[in-house]
């Protein structure tokens, strides 16, 4: 069955977080190959994923997750 560039384009998120069915991963390496349209697109969200990954790693302040926790053990 041959997917839309739409569809591609909808499911490259989970894709590229390695999240997506294994029988849908072949289907969109290969569209991806085939449409340097959706490639560009993909290499895109990738170099995204990586500045993000890179940039954004400050922790939480000292105290935050054990006041989130009792937060939520009292609603």
């Amino acid at each position: 069955m041959e997917h839309t560039c739409r569809e591609i384009l909808d499911s490259l998120r989970t894709y590229l977080d390695g999240e997506q069915p294994g029988d849908l991963d072949g289907v969109i390496a290969e569209h991806l190959e085939a449409c340097p349209p959706c490639l560009e697109r993909a290499d895109f969200e990738r170099e995204l994923k990586a500045l993000i990954a890179r940039t954004c790693r400050d922790e939480a302040p000292p105290g935050l997750a054990d006041s989130v926790i009792a937060r939520l053990g009292r609603a």
